[in-house]
């Protein structure tokens, strides 16, 4: 039944004759798991906000604070684009100035109110 040199029964292969592994062990054998290390996801949202000519809620990138921004209006391409037609039209006088005094044909630009970062610009034209 056992080969007497060896201690091996004779229906299993011998080591180092024709190079035979051991079988596998099956499914349900106990043996070394494989360790799962679950990582936790993180993800960075960015909301834009889109600057209007009215005073924005956002977050400063400065100094991390929510605000309300700052405006200031300054004088655009809107603003010489009608200068220029008026005095076209032969307004010329004193009327084709009126745009330089209207705020709604202006630019905008936004800052913060705590560190006075420029935020952003909001161009008319």
């Amino acid at each position: 039944m056992y080969d007497s040199d060896k201690g091996y029964p004779p229906s299993q292969p011998q080591p180092g004759f024709g190079g035979a592994y051991p079988p596998p062990p099956p499914y349900g054998a106990a043996g070394p798991q494989p360790t799962v290390i679950m990582a936790p996801v993180t993800s960075t949202v960015i909301m834009t906000t889109s600057f209007a000519d009215t005073p924005t809620s956002c977050t400063c990138p400065v100094c991390r604070q929510n605000v309300v921004t700052r405006i200031e209006y300054n004088t655009g391409l809107l603003v010489w684009l009608i200068f220029g037609i008026l005095c076209l039209l032969g307004c010329w006088l004193g009327c084709c100035l009126i745009p330089f005094c209207l705020d709604s044909c202006k630019d905008v630009d936004h800052f913060c109110p705590n560190c006075n970062h420029h935020l952003s610009k909001y161009k008319r034209l």
